[in-house]
């Protein structure tokens, strides 16, 4: 018997965020349609909303870390049989992960008594949950891969508009209003519900039992469901934070408006450090494992930063206006500008791979094809190696699309609540976008070794260059990392810049040594000797 282990169960949460196209009409790509691409309909449904519900506000997609399917292919020659852990026996329960694999395993044998050819193939495919939410209240959560409605659940006060939703293992928590709500994912009961402290930015992020309500007032508020008191932790920051946060292996991180991305640790709830972007991240960021933050700026910079540490891993210019999000998959970072071209980018150096123009969304991808909207709304497939555009269908009839950089599966509907999940031809198991190094949540005790930062997280925000830092928290100590964008000398002080210091002296008129790579290099304002300008004809 040969055994093969599709996927891996430990995966991080992960956002999927929704956008909204055009609104001509109320129907989806047909079956006819989607075969013409190399595609076909998965499942499709309609969501379930009160009549006061306008639209689909909001669409959350959590790959379980817990949970999973199993089944098992019993193949006979080109025929295939598969049992699942979900059928049912004779009494009518589920047959469970080791009855599944007897059944299984006794079809196998009677093909080979029979003088057949037979093999045994496991699949392991994580719960795939999907978190759906009206701007009037209106949640249901769903199986993502087979569209199985869980339940319905009416939260807030119609007219209050909601901020978000999200969704983990055990809950799926939803801001509306000033209140957040949390509903259990067994049964959609509100379990909690309370008054926020400030006025929320956007939608909230949930992490086992601690809640991150991004916030106006300048931080991120940490509430405990396993404490008495609702009394949450105060994450600061320099600036309001008006975008959904991101997870990552042991942190969190956000943007705010006054261009800074913080991070802070999950275990403890205490800053970890703040880097100062060159301009202002106005989308969210995007996490990869096993360590890595992604953060668009508007004045068109890309930068990488080391989750632990905070160091750059790299810096890349695109010369454009950058309003979206990135999307991780693999080794690929796809950025979108605001003038619809889409910059495909190496992970592990941040150089452009490919540029393709005309894309105003990326949708998902597979093991070759990048989904992608162009900026009329139509659905266009493109190589993803090379960024060739492969095929392209009118998507007139579609809403809003579902950017999905989990899995190869796309999500698509209508503001009056129909979903469609479309699927290549043939790839019955969702393709899985994740390192194969195993990656865990920290407990307390695994908590990294940071210390909070000082008594005034404000103060340094004047300062986009302070004076020396400790490793991992640029408010304090003495020593800086090797790579650190804040070490003395980056604003006049100190004689000796880090390596690759993007501020080294001579980038604003003083020094005689520049980076190699850096944009802001003597010749660039004024000067004689400007780097090479990859938009330049």
């Amino acid at each position: 018997m040969r055994k093969i282990y599709a996927y891996s169960l430990l995966i991080l949460l992960t956002a999927c965020s929704v956008s909204f196209g055009q609104l001509s009409s109320t129907g989806l790509i047909t079956n006819n349609t989607a075969r013409s691409l190399g595609l076909e309909r998965s499942w499709y449904m309609q969501a379930a909303k009160n009549p006061f519900a306008s639209k689909i506000s909001d669409v959350y997609i959590h790959v379980s870390s817990t949970e999973a399917d199993w089944s098992f292919e019993v193949t006979e020659g080109d025929k295939s049989y598969f049992i699942r852990d979900k059928d049912l026996d004779n009494f009518g329960r589920p047959l469970g992960r080791e009855e599944a694999r007897k059944q299984a395993t006794e079809q196998s044998a009677l093909i080979r008594q029979n003088g057949g050819e037979s093999e045994i193939v496991e699949h392991t495919v994580p719960k795939v949950y999907m978190s759906v939410v009206s701007d009037r209240g209106d949640v249901q959560l769903l199986n993502a891969e087979s569209g199985e409605l869980y339940w319905t659940a009416q939260v807030g006060n119609p007219k209050f508009p909601t901020s978000g939703v999200c969704t983990n293992d055990e809950y799926t928590v939803v801001v509306s209003g000033i209140r957040l709500f949390v509903l259990r994912n067994t049964d959609g009961a509100v379990v909690e519900s309370r008054q926020l402290a400030a006025v929320p930015g956007a939608g909230p992020v949930v992490l086992g039992k601690r809640i991150f309500v991004p916030s106006v007032e300048n931080r991120v508020e940490v509430y405990h469901l396993d404490r008495f008191t609702w009394q949450p932790e105060l994450l600061p920051s320099t600036g309001r934070v008006l975008e959904q946060p991101v997870l990552g292996n042991r942190s969190i991180a956000w943007s705010t408006d006054a261009g800074n991305v913080y991070v802070a640790g999950t275990a403890k709830a205490s800053m970890w450090y703040r880097v100062n972007t060159l301009g202002k991240v106005v989308a969210p960021i995007a996490y990869q494992a096993p360590g890595r933050y992604v953060a668009n700026c508007k004045n068109g910079f890309v930068y990488c930063i080391d989750e632990e540490s905070g160091d750059m891993v790299w810096r890349q210019s695109l010369g454009e206006v950058l309003t979206n999000e990135p999307v991780l998959v693999k080794n690929r970072a796809y950025i979108v500008s605001r003038d619809k071209t889409c910059y495909c980018l190496d992970m592990k150096n941040g150089e452009i791979v490919w540029a393709q123009s005309n894309l105003q969304r990326i949708v998902a991808a597979s093991g070759k094809r990048l989904y992608a909207l162009d900026r009329l709304g139509n659905l266009m497939i493109l190589n993803l190696e090379t960024g060739g555009r492969f095929k392209t269908v009118s998507a007139g009839k579609i809403d809003f699309v579902v950017s999905n950089p989990l899995t190869d599966r796309i999500y698509m509907g209508t503001r009056t609540g129909l979903i469609q999940c479309v699927r290549e031809i043939h790839q019955k198991y969702p393709l899985l976008h994740v390192d194969e190094t195993a990656v865990a949540i920290a407990t307390d005790e695994e908590e990294v070794n940071n210390q909070p930062m000082g008594d005034d997280p404000m103060a340094p925000a004047a300062n986009p260059m302070p004076p020396a830092v400790p490793a991992n928290n640029p408010f304090g100590g003495n020593k800086p990392p090797a790579n650190n964008p804040f070490a003395p000398g980056n604003n006049g002080g100190g004689n000796k810049p880090p390596a690759n210091n993007p501020f080294a002296p001579g980038n604003n008129g003083g020094g005689n040594n520049p980076p190699a790579n850096n944009p802001f290099a003597p010749g660039n304002n004024g000067g004689n000797a400007a780097p090479k300008n990859p938009f330049q004809n």
